[in-house]
């Protein structure tokens, strides 16, 4: 039988409260459905040919055409099938396409027919494995994929990935050097986050306590080093600092799940409190990246430096989620999650044509690749699982509760014990803060509705229920309706969430004398400022000088004569405009730090 959600809480010795759908929501107009379809398109752009091409050259077989070019195949084979399945796997969970369908059988298909009796299915000889990030990058990334397959009912992908574990956990002999090669910190995720589907077992928890965990690592979290997240002091390949460390703690939550350590917990304590507090951009984007010299609270801004990247901040929505499901009532988690979403994910898709590397804050748009243009890299694999996993994001749910997590029209169908509940969501988030929810049961039954009044907020919310009943939520936290819903009946719920501004101060260390530069937030979105001149040069900043108070900007900021939503013109300078910086289009001069004087 099918089951709606995935509970492992049996085998875990800390339990979730909640758990997110595995299947059963759709998503209506808006945004998100726009950025979902602009995926799909975009995952029919990739070869497979080309994402084939390796696994066919290691089994011997004939490989037609050529393989993807750069870092990422080159040095990293297979990763492009596994950047499919993340993606295609994860989209038909919701909807049914039949290009993907046929891509995702098919690749399956082919990864079966090369694999070796004994499980192994990457891409590089047996010999090769230990090298460079094949036993975590590329593992995971295998893993992610086959997963996403098996839950968009590909059965054979469930094999192979039992198998594939399996062989990782009793075969491999090169278990005991893969902690010391390049960023093997990643490798911690791979084998607790399997531990906690249909095929995990106890090996998948004591492989990784064994050969990835390291101790001295959450010792200095736990102790608060100061120089904790830019100075890695670990054996191997090169200290090598990277926010994609995030992904590490992921697994590290895991294995508290798993095991009840308090050592886990604390160190996770510690380590988000740190990333909050001197490694995190307004807007949610990671500051941390590798190969840049970094410190706590430089806040670096100019292009090209590498910030932003939108590895860092998935693994970010990832380790929120998995915090979100063991103590849901904190809001603070979805608000990670959703400012994330709007100012790094849904900022980065370019269109259906590929997903961007980083999320510069001024200049112009990063192109596609690592810097300039690509079609596959490591930003596009997570970026088309986040969108692929986007109804996800929506909707979490319990023996007794709904919880609204992430306002978007959709429709949901809730899978109860023995009831089927309907629920029904229009909204135009983040344009409009006005929500409508109508839920329908087969019959009628007492549950609790748990709605996120976001932080964002301003004021408490008015929410109306039916004809007569009100409630009143207060920001940052769930309002939480206990009744009893009826069959038969339109239970309408309506409130609007009025969007708070927030003006942010600059302190990093691109300050410019004689000039202050602030940051503006609306609601959940970060907003950024727009030139409609060009500029020939380095100097773009000049186009953004403003002789206005910036703490007086609801003063001169002013709606955009067209009704353009979220679009507002400054009062004096005809030339700029303020608008969601993920609406901010390629070859365009932005910055989200106008200098003020």
């Amino acid at each position: 039988m099918k089951h709606q959600i995935f509970d492992n809480n049996e085998n875990n010795k800390i339990k979730e409260k909640v758990f997110t759908p595995l299947y059963g929501i759709k998503l209506g107009d808006g945004l998100f459905s726009r950025v979902f379809e602009n995926n799909i398109k975009y995952l029919q752009k990739i070869n497979v040919d080309s994402a084939l091409y390796w696994f066919r050259k290691r089994a011997g077989k004939d490989a037609p055409g050529e393989p993807y070019r750069g870092h990422f195949e080159d040095n990293l084979h297979g990763q492009t099938a596994g950047l499919i399945l993340m993606g295609a796997g994860n989209a038909l969970r919701w909807t049914e396409n039949k290009k993907l369908r046929e891509t995702v059988d098919f690749i399956i298909g082919e990864i079966k027919s090369y694999g070796d009796n004994d499980g192994y299915i990457m891409a590089i000889e047996r010999e090769l494995f230990a090298t460079k990030e094949y036993p975590h990058y590329v593992r995971i990334w295998i893993t992610y994929g086959l997963y996403a397959a098996y839950l968009s009912d590909s059965k054979d992908a469930g094999i192979l990935l039992k198998n594939w574990q399996n062989w990782f956990n009793n075969e491999c002999g090169d278990l005991p050097v893969i902690k010391y090669l390049s960023l093997a910190f990643q490798g911690v995720v791979c084998s607790p986050f399997v531990y906690n589907t249909p095929f995990g077992t106890k090996k998948d928890i004591e492989v990784t306590q064994k050969y990835y965990e390291e101790a001295w690592r959450l010792g200095q979290y736990i102790m608060d080093e100061k120089d904790v997240v830019q100075t890695r002091r670990q054996h191997g390949y090169e200290p090598h600092p990277h926010g994609t460390e995030i992904e590490a703690f992921e697994g590290y939550l895991d294995l508290y799940k798993a095991t009840g350590n308090y050592y886990y917990l604390n160190a996770l304590k510690s380590f988000y409190e740190t990333y909050k507090k001197d490694w995190q951009h307004v807007g949610g984007g990671i500051v941390m990246c590798e190969f840049e010299k970094s410190t706590p609270g430089c806040a670096w801004l100019t292009p090209p430096r590498a910030y932003n990247e939108l590895c860092c901040t998935a693994f970010w929505i990832w380790l929120n989620q998995r915090f979100h499901r063991l103590y849901p009532d904190e809001e603070k988690y979805v608000n990670e999650i959703e400012k994330s979403l709007y100012n790094i994910a849904v900022a980065n898709q370019d269109g259906e044509e590929t997903i961007r590397y980083f999320a510069w804050l001024e200049g112009k748009r990063a192109g596609g690749g690592h810097s300039h243009g690509g079609l596959v890299h490591c930003c596009c694999g997570v970026g088309t699982r986040i969108f692929g996993m986007l109804p996800e994001f929506l909707y979490s749910v319990n023996e007794d509760s709904v919880y609204f997590n992430i306002y978007n029209s959709s429709g949901f169908t809730w899978e109860r014990e023995n009831n089927i509940v309907n629920i029904t969501e229009i909204s135009d988030m983040p344009y409009d803060g006005k929500v409508k929810i109508n839920i329908s049961c087969e019959k009628s039954e007492r549950f609790n509705v748990m709605l996120r009044i976001p932080a964002w907020t301003e004021g408490d919310i008015e929410v109306k229920v039916g004809n007569n009943e009100k409630y009143r939520g207060k920001a940052g936290t769930y309002l939480c309706i206990e009744r009893i819903w009826e069959s038969g009946k339109d239970n309408l719920i309506e409130f609007e969430l009025n969007f708070k501004w927030n003006l942010t101060k600059y302190t990093g260390v691109e300050k410019i004398d004689s000039f202050e530069r602030y940051a503006l937030e609306y609601g959940p979105l970060l907003m950024s400022v727009v030139s409609k001149e060009n500029f020939d040069g380095d100097n773009y900043l000049n186009l953004f000088k403003i002789n206005l108070k910036p703490d007086g900007f609801k003063s001169w900021l002013i709606k955009d004569k067209d009704n353009k939503p979220l679009n507002y013109n400054i009062e004096g300078y005809d030339n700029l405009t303020y608008i969601p910086y993920f609406e901010v289009e390629t070859g365009n001069y932005f910055t989200c730090y106008p200098l003020y004087y």
